[in-house]
């Protein structure tokens, strides 16, 4: 089973170039990008994602918020600039973080790290 991946962040940048590293990321099925919180988490409460990555600084509803509310339900990578939040979000549930600027082998073996945490899951 690949990953339906929904990738939250208000920097169109930083939100283009997840999107594109996802797209060619050998387990992820389909990626899904918002650089809007609000609509994310709308988005998270009627679909069936498998996976999530959001920044933690963003306006309105900020990355903390989004793993507070689904690390439980499914895997979180976290990413800022600030790698100060480490730890809090690794408290909060996430699988992995990821400081930005980050580099093609960080992500990819973040999304690897998130794979394997579903298909064990499956397995359970």
């Amino acid at each position: 089973m690949k990953l339906n991946l929904v990738i939250v962040d208000d920097s169109v940048l930083w939100l283009s170039i997840a999107e594109k590293l996802a797209k060619v990321h050998p387990n992820v099925a389909s990626v899904t990008t918002f650089d809007d919180s609000l609509d994310a988490w709308i988005f998270l409460q009627t679909n069936q994602s498998t996976a999530l990555m959001t920044d933690i600084e963003m306006p309105c509803m900020d990355g903390l918020s989004f793993l507070s509310m689904f690390s439980a339900k499914l895997p979180v990578i976290s990413t800022s600039t600030k790698k100060n939040y480490t730890e809090h979000a690794t408290k909060l549930g996430c699988v992995d973080f990821l400081s930005k600027p980050f580099s093609k082998k960080e992500f990819d073996l973040a999304l690897t790290n998130v794979y394997e945490r579903v298909s064990l899951q499956k397995i359970s």
